[in-house]
């Protein structure tokens, strides 16, 4: 009987120091959360200010000598002021793309290994192979520049624009012969998009690579194919290749007469873009900071001057902006690759 008293005179006790001589335990909580957490909030903007302080990889999911590596290469030679560190290319082909782009997915997301990735390898085999290697897997850092193919048929072709060709495939449906790329190819694609919004079928002839298949256009054992203005222009320029229509959104600087395919009446946009990529989990802050350092190389005279001698012009979008480029543009694709299946 006169021990439940003595009891209740130590719990007021207790509280009594809890509120006097400490802090109510939801309070310490609280307390140990933010030192926990204030290490990581002090440490990012100064990890970004240091940054960076060894050279920065850039990974090539291609071979050498195409348009990827050469861009990459155009950047690495101007970018160390910019970035205060050199930027190394390096190549990791296979795998239409995937191998180099897992190495960059499973790298420490650092900043320190970037993916210079494209529509091929980050959009259309990432949705044809069902590959965890598109959008969801990566933090945009900015896009460099892109190309759009133009449609090219022989000069003594009876098309002297899309319009007459489209109206020609839609009478004799299956007789147009296109010689793509390779399956789901820089020339396939646009294809499909072109047949898919014009209402026309045609027969869909693989070659391996772009220089195939303008090889068979040229020797009259295709009709049509898609191609670079690159790779197009010593043709042209010998009078063989005619360009019918260009899948950008506006012309070609190096050729002003050829509309694009939305002018000629068809809602097709087609670009390869080449972008920089860097692990998802990468630190804003030194997403920022390279973000800020590549579109200052995409500013620099020279830098520009080796693009266009490539046939390209530079198109930079910083990371938040070609996110929601990227994000439409697997939107699109991934109806068509549906369709397909």
């Amino acid at each position: 009987m006169v021990r439940a008293p003595a009891r209740a005179e130590r719990s007021r006790s207790a509280r009594s120091r809890g509120r006097e001589g400490g802090l109510p335990m939801r309070h310490l909580a609280a307390v140990l959360l933010t030192l926990a957490v204030l290490p990581a909030l002090v440490a990012g903007p100064t990890l970004a200010q240091e940054f960076p302080t060894k050279p920065i990889e850039l990974v090539i999911p291609y071979g050498p000598g195409g348009s990827h590596d050469l861009t990459a290469r155009a950047l690495a030679s101007v970018a160390q002021p910019y970035l205060g560190q050199p930027l190394l290319v390096v190549l990791k082909p296979g795998g239409g793309g995937a191998v180099g782009s897992q190495h960059v997915i499973r790298a420490r997301p650092d900043g320190y290994t970037l993916l210079f990735g494209g529509t091929g390898p980050n959009t259309t085999f990432a949705l044809v192979q069902k590959a965890p290697i598109g959008p969801d897997q990566f933090a945009p850092v900015a896009r460099i520049n892109y190309s759009a193919p133009l449609l090219a048929v022989r000069a003594d072709a009876p098309w002297k624009s899309l319009r007459e060709l489209v109206d020609w495939a839609r009478k004799h449906p299956g007789k147009l012969n296109f010689a793509n790329t390779g399956p789901w190819g820089a020339a396939d694609l646009p294809m499909r998009m072109l047949a898919r919004a014009a209402g026309f079928e045609y027969n869909n002839i693989p070659h391996d690579g772009g220089g195939p298949a303008l090889l068979a256009v040229l020797g009259g054992h295709a009709d049509a194919t898609f191609g670079f203005s690159a790779q197009l222009m010593p043709q042209i320029a010998a009078g063989k290749i005619r360009v019918l229509a260009i899948t950008d959104t506006q012309r070609h600087r190096d050729f002003p007469a050829v509309p694009t395919v939305r002018e000629e009446g068809f809602d097709v946009v087609f670009t390869m873009w080449r972008a920089v990529l860097a692990p998802r989990g990468t630190p804003q802050p030194i997403l920022d900071k390279l973000e800020g350092a590549f579109r200052k190389i995409s500013e620099d005279k020279s830098f520009q001057a080796l693009i266009r001698s490539l046939g390209d012009e530079v198109h930079f979008q910083g990371g938040k902006e070609f996110e929601k480029t990227w994000r439409d543009e697997w939107e699109q694709h991934a109806r068509i690759v549906a369709a397909a299946r």
